[in-house]
């Protein structure tokens, strides 16, 4: 491992991603708002019917994606720029529902979905303007562990490090045997050894680590790109990283498995040197096969992937790619707040903040904002999602979606320039912290429960930093 303390002038890193990876914001602003206008004139006069809203879906969709289009044909890599992740993730949360007709709103008002519109158009325009602002400082503990470049022997003890740490909890739950590992693995989430209630005690320190086991994919294609060869350590490591994806898949959370390989296919991709048209073959398909995966996780985390082998095939009840219901709850959140229901306010954010504090510390600490959807829509009992457009109206009506929107630009903005850095730590950072966001549109306690992974990076990179500059220290002195 190699310690770089070179950096690019700030204006000159500015410049270079500029040229590069070119993004437009006042285009952006403008073609989100020209589309949101088109979708609420294109509205039809019963938009409740599944697949009414198509057309307005499809308005929106390129008011959103046309500047990244626009990008895109400068230099396809352009399109994983965080920025242009960033405002597109809206179209996979919550219109991509409208655009398959996936259900009904007969359960909200015109006025809802028309401000479910609005909310997401107000959402990228704050992105769109925090992007053509200054940029924060990245953290100083995150900007260090970017600052050196990884050879084959540190990678592959990363990779041994970050699964010994990321299995550690299965591992434990089980009594550390295998076989019984490997047989819950196949069974429903709820007969796990390792699962746990809602409310966490002292079990929620080993939930923890499995953050840790994130960072895999992405450090093993590190490793194959560094060898260009499957040797052994190459072929061990795919084998831990297989068997980490399974574990965090068994739990059901489909955005956890989204956002590690996601992490993967995007370093794979900006690593390109020249973007050639087997690539996107490739690219398609990887992202084609991580959705499969991800519907199949919907259909059998109830009963397990062991159905498949005592069935012996692969039945999939949905007809549509589902994801969530967030526009419809985002719809029935604006309907309720504030007729029905007061905002919020700060009770939100507080909620968001404490959430790193095991209950252990702070039993009577927060279990919700202020606002429970599920009893409100009369649906007690589920798990449900309104995106984090949902949840910033619910603090305090459209002006705090915006301010939201321009906070998540701020971050996507300060994380940018890791783009155009040639170190493999940098782009490892850049490519998680892409997915870390688009997770986050989905809701704030992603974004958080996602940046987990990077303060396990920080944390286990910034210790070896520190060894290696003691046994530097060593050295010295001997000479």
């Amino acid at each position: 491992m190699t310690i770089l303390s070179s950096r690019h002038p700030k204006n000159l890193t500015d410049s270079l991603l500029r040229e590069k990876y070119p993004i437009y914001p006042t285009l952006g602003i403008v073609s989100v708002w020209v589309g949101a206008i088109s979708a609420l004139s294109l509205m039809p006069i019963d938009p409740f019917p599944a697949g009414a809203l198509f057309d307005s879906a499809v308005a929106l969709t390129i008011g959103i994606a046309f500047p990244v289009i626009l990008g895109f044909f400068r230099n396809p890599q352009t399109i994983l720029r965080i920025e242009n992740i960033l405002v597109l993730s809206p179209i996979y949360w919550l219109l991509l529902d409208l655009l398959q007709g996936s259900y009904d709103l007969v359960s909200v008002s015109r006025e809802g979905i028309e401000g479910a519109f609005i909310s997401i158009a107000l959402f990228v325009s704050g992105v769109w303007l925090a992007s053509n602002s200054k940029s924060w400082q990245l953290p100083k503990p995150l900007l260090e562990s970017t600052n050196y470049s990884l050879d084959e022997k540190i990678t592959f003890k990363l990779i041994l490090i970050f699964f010994s740490l990321g299995i550690f909890k299965y591992a434990y739950a089980c009594g550390f045997n295998p076989m019984t590992m490997l047989f819950y693995v196949g069974q429903s989430r709820w007969n796990a050894p390792w699962s746990r209630g809602m409310l966490g005690g002292w079990d929620a320190f080993l939930d923890h680590l499995g953050y840790f086991g994130f960072l895999l994919p992405t450090l093993t294609l590190i490793l194959f790109l560094q060898y260009k060869k499957l040797n052994f350590q190459v072929n061990f490591s795919i084998i831990l990283c297989v068997i980490m994806v399974a574990f965090l898949s068994h739990g059901g959370g489909r955005r956890i498995v989204g956002v590690v390989i996601g992490a993967a296919l995007i370093y794979g991709f900006i690593q390109l040197k020249k973007v050639k048209i087997w690539h996107f073959f490739i690219a398609l398909s990887m992202t084609g096969l991580l959705l499969f995966f991800m519907q199949l996780m919907v259909e059998y985390r109830g009963v397990g992937f062991q159905q498949i082998y005592k069935t012996g095939e692969i039945e999939l009840i949905r007809d549509k790619l589902h994801v969530d219901d967030n526009f419809l709850r985002l719809s029935q959140v604006i309907d309720l707040i504030p007729k029905q229901y007061p905002f919020v306010y700060q009770k939100q954010i507080v909620y968001i903040l404490v959430r790193p504090i095991p209950r252990v510390f702070w039993p009577g600490k927060p279990i919700n904002a202020g606002f429970d959807l599920t009893s409100a829509v009369g649906l007690s009992g589920l798990s449900l999602s309104s995106s984090v457009m949902g949840e910033l109206y619910l603090t305090w009506g459209y002006i705090f979606v915006f301010i939201g929107g321009w906070f998540y630009g701020k971050l996507a903005k300060m994380i940018s320039p890791l783009l155009i850095q040639e170190r493999s730590s940098a782009k490892l950072v850049y490519c998680l912290s892409s997915m870390t966001l688009f997770a986050g549109v989905r809701s704030m306690l992603d974004l958080v429960l996602m940046s987990y992974a990077l303060i396990a990076w920080v944390m286990v990179s910034n210790l070896i930093l520190f060894k290696q500059a003691q046994n530097q220290d060593i050295i010295e002195d001997k000479d």
